[in-house]
């Protein structure tokens, strides 16, 4: 992973990025990728700005297989706000469309992107959320042995949904496995 330092800020893609882009590009026409990377932006914004109205800074910017990491300087006080803003973002967006009766691929890519980023994965805002929460008490271990399962089960429906209803599920059945392996370390 080759990185570059603009200011105090360091930024770097991965190679699963790429792998991952090739395979959006492969699987979905334009329309859909334009509007993907549309709403990914909406995602990155709400961080920003709460980064932003916490005066925090950008520390580090990563492009991977599983998406965008923005690590902000640590503040624990906004830590939480700055986590979830990401799928709030996308959720306000996704409500004020159906509010302005705007649908279509924008409106459901909004909520989908919302609900991807709430999943208990560690490099997801939803599961560093509930690491937050949880680590160090009595209940991590019992809470990370149900989030395993629910994982396991999670990247079960989603490689089935892949042989019997569409191909479309293949990128999203690999960002889990993907998700997966990495929490555990292997790379």
């Amino acid at each position: 992973m080759n990185s570059l330092r603009i200011k105090d800020t360091e930024y770097s893609v991965k190679f699963s990025f790429l792998v991952f882009n090739a395979l959006i590009f492969l699987l979905r026409n334009s329309d859909v990728i334009m509007n993907f990377y549309l709403v990914c932006v909406i995602h990155e914004i709400g961080h920003l700005l709460a980064i932003g109205v916490t005066g925090g800074k950008v520390r580090s910017v990563v492009f991977s297989g599983t998406g965008v990491s923005i690590t902000p300087e640590k503040n624990s006080r906004y830590e939480f706000f700055v986590m979830l803003a990401g799928a709030s973002a996308n959720l306000i967006v996704f409500l004020l469309s159906g509010i302005w009766h705007i649908s279509g691929t924008f409106r459901m890519l909004n909520l989908a992107t919302a609900v991807y980023n709430l999943l208990p994965y560690r490099q997801l805002d939803g599961g560093a959320a509930l690491c937050m929460l949880t680590d160090g008490t009595p209940y991590e271990r019992i809470v990370n042995n149900v989030l395993t399962v629910g994982k396991v089960i999670f990247s079960a429906i989603l490689l089935v949904a892949t042989f019997l209803y569409s191909v479309e599920f293949l990128p999203l059945f690999i960002i889990s496995v993907m998700l997966f392996v990495s929490e555990r370390g292997v790379q």
